[in-house]
């Protein structure tokens, strides 16, 4: 009983600092008929930029990945997170993901203030958890809507067929939230057919006010974790500023002849295994 009313505390504080980060410079918020979304830009305007496209997890909204999008888009690129079902508690239509994500390629550019990148040089699209699977599904389906793939433990891989563009994918070597490491990002890579990276998170423990649990783990991508999973901690700064870093990495080597894993392999405190191409998890 005690755990369970510290973790409704937790819940509480969480809902009342989800979103710090709303009104900074650095992103806007827009709504389509097919969903709602939050663009994240460079400080400095860019000739051309890498876009990302993610969507969100099981009832997760655009507004709960602030802090990782913030630091993808100092290097430069642009991060769009999507909510392609909002008020929907499931986010793995596939239909919809492809209905917004061709709505945001139609007028990105004109969202951006100032002028703030001219061109978008690639598409990658990907997602969370649930979002990774109608991504996954949508870029399978519909040729020439994505040049590439970025999840972070998309879920369940059981449900998604072959991508053919280079992909990157963020998972863990522990199942967590109920999400089985075999059905998420371990299996979308091994359905990716082209380039392929995956930084498998290792299992590292703490304690905290839910006892001794991950450090790292489904939901540590997510601002304030997921409304029904959490370890009760702050996800430390450095995970993000980790997965920030092999997503650059992506964007500079995973479309040209510099790939390679060395050239994916990053300096991090996240301690992770990197699995590239013929690599078996």
């Amino acid at each position: 009983m005690t755990r369970f009313l510290i973790y409704l505390r937790w819940l509480f504080v969480t809902a009342a600092f989800a979103n710090p980060f709303s009104a900074w410079a650095g992103s806007v918020d827009k709504t389509t008929d097919a969903g709602h979304v939050r663009v994240h830009f460079p400080d400095q305007p860019q000739p051309q930029c890498t876009a990302f496209l993610l969507g969100v997890g099981t009832a997760m909204s655009a507004s709960g990945y602030d802090k990782l999008s913030s630091r993808i888009s100092q290097y430069g690129h642009v991060v769009v997170v999507m909510d392609h079902a909002p008020g929907a508690l499931m986010k793995t239509d596939e239909h919809k993901f492809r209905r917004l994500a061709e709505e945001v390629k139609g007028q990105l550019t004109q969202w951006l203030p100032n002028d703030r990148c001219q061109i978008i040089d690639k598409w990658i699209m990907g997602g969370h958890s649930a979002g990774g699977q109608a991504a996954q599904n949508a870029v399978a389906h519909n040729a020439g809507l994505a040049d590439g793939i970025f999840s972070i433990d998309p879920y369940n891989a059981n449900d998604t067929d072959d991508v053919h563009v280079p992909a990157l994918y963020w998972g863990f070597s522990k199942t967590t939230c109920f999400v089985a490491i075999n059905d998420a990002a371990k299996g979308t890579y091994q359905r990716s057919r082209d380039r392929r990276a995956f930084y498998r998170v290792n299992t590292k423990y703490s304690w905290g006010p839910c006892g001794y649990s991950p450090k790292y783990f489904h939901c540590s991508f997510c601002d304030g974790h997921c409304p029904v999973c959490t370890n009760c901690q702050t996800t430390p700064d450095h995970f993000f500023d980790d997965v920030a870093a092999s997503v650059n990495q992506f964007a500079q080597h995973g479309f040209t002849s510099t790939w390679s894993k060395a050239a994916m392999t990053i300096n991090s405190t996240t301690p992770y295994t990197l699995f590239v191409d013929n690599d078996q998890p």
